[in-house]
This record gives structure tokens, C-alpha cells and sequence, in this order.
């Protein structure tokens, strides 16, 4: 620590992000705007550190008894709610309960379903016990708690008020949400803790990359993601560097384009073969991400234990690709550009967020590549909450998007058949391209019971492999984030979680305080 630069209390943090929040409940956690701020305001049993180790947070201590089938979570005396009110057992209970609820439209309830009791041993003490072994389950508990006397309340938990004006146990309390503009966090003087430096912490809304770019050099903000271009072009000047650190972090996010397999067009294998043979992964890496990325074979990061590293990714050939289409029946029947088949023009709308400069240009080169094929894409942009109830809905034709991995690399939400979300039974889930494989079903059911690394690591792998060749999705590339931050603010701890996991430890040095 640089003399005169020591941790001092005050401050505002601003950061950008370009999508809003959905939702401040961890129950109904769906999206990554809202778990970035969600994170701030409540706390889980346990966290895991900057290192992917789970570390103690709401529960101090715990025991894993019966070979896995049970964990004794011994909780933290004195921590209280934002409110006031004290945090106990009664709490634990009550958000899985909430979770388990059919009535509960949320996205955890696959991560608790193994739970066969739950039992309040004192207000400080919890027994969880499984059906049987579940290798994920203390990862599953750094889900946010939440306050059992504030829901207890409420007669919908969906449409609750306090989903946009929360009450945790975290190192910042909830201030103030103007939609689409920003969300207004305070330091929690009574943190468990201890106090975060930062008096506040602003979430700013800028959908616009070059907008938050503009932001940042302007002094309106003080944290924001960088584009591959803009760090290369505009964030590597000496100018820049005087007032900016530029941190290049591992990501455990991996971009996709999924299929919607109800759809009957994506049902037929070839299709799905043709598109991934038609699509240049190699340019989109060198081209949009220049070089700050991996090209990837299966549902994990590269960098997991997880990954299979013995699949070879599809190679690019186009002509190979028209092959497999003239195979299933298409051809160009009037000579004007685009396959058709019995009438029917081989043309799907391809969606993704507004603001994510990086899925803008992949689709809009993808959509040329296919182009050469004889395939016409319509590029749908859209905003994220619409994305989202795309997803829900199951009414899009193919999407871009990406998944952040916890540091279990367990991918039953998103892939197993028990998970294809149904809105209008009021089930909402991740399998939203409807993936379903009845032996990939069965590994991914015995990855969660065996606690043997070896055997967990052989179950991946297979499963990595079926994945490879069903082709739900074409998975396109792992990337690095490129985060900028001023220069005043100090504490940063850069680790393969990623850049935010100690974020309530940041400070700025008392005569560097802006705010």
C-alpha cells in the first residue's frame, strides 16, 4: 500500500452495465443485471472467494455429514436485516420453502429439489438432508437469503414490492430504482463484515457501448466493461492509461446460438450441422473479439475441468454445408439466393440483446455467412427483458446468448428434459431451446450424486461429447472481459472469479474522493 493511500470511508462507485435489472429477489434471479446488484444487497449461507473456493457468509461454520446426504449450517450470531430485524434459521427455511413453492415462478428450484428436510435445530442452527447424495449442494446455498418476516406478508412473491425495493442482509442497502436509468445502493453501517468503504454504489443503465465508453473518459462514471475495439483502439493510449487501470480477466461466460428445437426446421439434424459448418468461428474471434477469446466444443468454459479437451470443434466449410442441405431438400428452386423447399423459404429470425456490441456484430456476420449458403436470416435486436420472455415463452426461432458458470460446473438447469420451461403453466426454466436426450438425462442426474472427482470429471466428459454431436446449440467462443476502472479507486483484487467478488473491500484514498 502506497503511503498516504490507506482505506477510507466515502465515496461513490458508479458503474455502467447495458441492460437494467429484472428483479431484486434472489428467489427469481434470471438474468445477470439483477444478480450483479442482488449480490450487493443479500448474502447466501456461503460464497465463493476469489480463488472458486466457497467461503463462510451467512452460516460461519458447517458440517457435510452422511457421506453428503447432510449439511449442518452453523449461522452467524448478530447479523440483521436492513431493517433491523434480526437474521435466524426462520429465514433459511423460509427462502427454500419459497423456492419449492410451485406458485414461485423462479429458475432454483431444480438446485433444491433434492432436499427431503429441512429442520431448525435453534435460531442459529440448520440441518439440511437430501434423498440422496447431491454433489452441488453447497454451491446451490450462496442463493441470497430472504427475509421471512418481510414475505411472510405478501401474498405473491412474484409480484411482491419488495422485488424492487429489497430488504438483505448484504454490504449495501437498497436506495432507490429509476427503470432503465439507474439503481441507488447505501453502505450497510451494521454490515456483518464490516462497513463497505464505499458510501454508495450506483448502477447505471447505458445500453449503448460507445455511450458508456463516452461515460467513462467523461468522469460520469467510474467502472465499465470494454468492448474488444474499444480496448484495443481507445483504451491502450497513454492519456487513457494516466487516469484508467484496464484489467483483463478471465471469463467463466461462454457465448452460444441456441436453437429452438420445438421448432420443426431445427429438428432435423443436417440443419443444425449445415449452420455450425457455415459458421466461421475462427473470423469471429479474430474479427470481433481481436484475439481476446477461445473458440469451445461444449457447455463449459475451456479453462474448467469439466471441458472435454479431446472434442475437435466442427470445421468451418460452407460447402460441406450446402451438401447437407441439398441432403434434407433444399434448393433454390427460383435462382433468387435462397434455398426453399415444398414452397417454403429456408429463413428464421436470429434474436438477441440490444447493447451487446459483441452479439450485434456476431449475428450480423453469421447472418452473412449463412447467407452464402443459400439460408436468410432476419437479425432480431431486442431489449433484455423481451429477450427474457422470449426464452420463457419458448417463441423465438434461434438466439444468441451467453452462461456464466458457478464454480460447479454442474449444467442440469440448462440442459436436462425436467427443465424446459412452460409460461403457461407458470413454469419458468433454462432449457429454453428444449434439449432433450434421455442418456444425456442420465448423466447429468448422475453428476449431481457422485462426489467422486474422477468419476464427476468421466461424467462430463461424456456428456460434453453428446452435446458436441446433438448440436442444441453451436457453441461460438469463450471470451476475456476487459474491464475498465478509474484510477482512484483502490483494493482491487483481480482472481479467476473475475473482478467484483471483493468489491465491498474497494475504497478510494481520502484525498482522491470525488464525491
Amino acid at each position: 500500500m502506497e503511503i498516504g493511500l490507506s482505506p477510507a470511508y466515502g465515496d461513490t462507485l458508479i458503474e455502467s452495465y447495458i441492460a437494467d435489472a429484472v428483479v431484486l429477489n434472489p428467489v427469481l434471479l434470471c438474468d445477470v443485471p439483477s444478480r450483479q446488484v442482488v449480490s450487493l444487497i443479500f448474502n447466501g449461507l456461503v460464497r465463493e472467494g476469489g480463488y472458486l473456493k466457497l467461503t463462510a457468509d451467512l452460516a460461519a461454520t458447517w458440517e457435510v455429514l452422511d457421506s453428503g446426504r447432510e449439511i449442518l449450517f452453523h449461522l452467524r450470531d448478530g447479523v440483521r436485516w436492513h431493517d433491523g430485524h434480526p437474521f435466524s434459521a426462520e429465514d433459511v427455511v423460509f427462502t427454500w420453502q419459497k423456492i419449492m413453492d410451485p406458485a414461485t415462478v423462479g429458475y432454483e428450484r431444480c438446485n433444491f429439489s433434492s432436499v427431503e428436510t429441512m429442520e431448525i435445530i435453534d435460531p442459529l442452527t440448520v440441518r439440511v438432508k437430501y434423498g440422496k447424495p447431491f454433489a452441488p449442494a453447497l454451491y446451490c446455498w450462496t442463493i441470497g437469503i430472504i427475509p421471512a418476516h418481510i414475505f411472510r406478508g405478501e401474498t405473491d412473491i412474484n409480484t411482491s414490492r419488495y422485488n424492487r425495493a429489497p430488504v438483505g442482509t448484504g454490504p449495501f442497502r437498497f436506495a432507490n430504482w429509476a427503470p432503465h436509468e439507474q439503481i441507488i445502493l447505501e453502505a450497510n453501517e451494521d454490515y456483518f463484515n464490516g462497513r463497505p468503504y464505499f458510501s454508495r454504489y450506483i448502477y447505471r443503465v447505458i445500453p449503448d457501448p460507445s455511450m458508456a465508453f463516452l461515460s467513462l473518459t467523461r468522469g460520469d462514471i467510474d467502472l465499465v466493461e470494454l468492448t474488444p475495439d474499444q480496448y484495443v483502439k481507445q483504451a491502450s493510449s497513454k492519456e487513457f492509461l494516466s487516469r484508467f487501470n484496464v484489467f483483463r480477466c478471465n471469463s467463466r461466460l461462454y457465448t452460444y446460438l441456441g436453437f429452438n428445437l420445438i421448432n420443426p426446421l431445427f429438428q432435423d439434424p443436417n440443419i443444425r450441422l449445415a449452420l455450425t459448418m457455415a459458421t466461421d468461428r475462427k473470423r469471429i474471434i479474430d474479427e470481433i473479439l481481436y484475439g481476446f477469446g477461445a473458440p469451445l466444443t461444449g457447455p463449459f468454459p475451456p479453462s474448467f475441468w469439466a471441458y472435454n479437451q479431446e472434442i475437435e470443434p466442427y470445421p468451418y466449410d460452407p460447402e460441406k454445408a450446402r451438401q447437407l442441405l441439398k441432403k434434407s431438400g433444399w434448393t433454390d428452386s427460383d435462382g433468387d439466393g435462397v434455398l426453399d423447399r415444398d414452397g417454403h423459404r429456408l429463413e428464421f429470425r436470429l434474436s438477441t440483446n440490444n447493447g451487446n456490441e459483441m452479439r450485434r456484430l456476431a449475428s450480423t456476420l453469421i447472418r452473412d455467412l449463412w447467407a452464402e449458403i443459400g439460408v436468410r436470416v432476419i437479425l432480431d435486436f431486442v431489449e433484455w427483458s423481451v429477450l427474457m420472455d422470449l426464452c420463457d415463452y419458448k417463441s423465438f426461432d434461434a438466439l444468441i446468448l451467453g452462461w456464466s458458470n458457478d464454480g460447479d460446473p454442474d449444467p442440469f438447469a440448462r440442459f436436462h428434459s425436467s427443465e424446459i420451461p412452460d409460461k403457461a403453466a407458470g413454469k419458468v426454466a433454462d432449457n429454453f431451446c428444449s434439449y432433450v436426450n434421455p442418456e444425456a438425462d442420465e448423466l447429468l442426474e448422475s453428476g449431481r450424486t457422485s462426489f467422486d472427482f474422477e468419476k464427476r470429471k468421466e461424467i462430463y466428459h461424456r456428456f460434453h461429447s453428446i452435446v458436441h454431436q446433438d448440436m442444441p446449440y453451436i457453441f461460438l467462443f469463450s471470451q476475456n472481459r476487459l474491464i475498465a476502472v478509474h484510477n482512484r479507486i483502490h483494493g482491487i483484487n483481480v482472481a479467476p472469479s473475475g473482478i467484483r467478488w471483493n468489491l465491498e473491500k474497494w475504497y478510494t484514498p481520502q484525498q482522491m474522493q470525488k464525491y
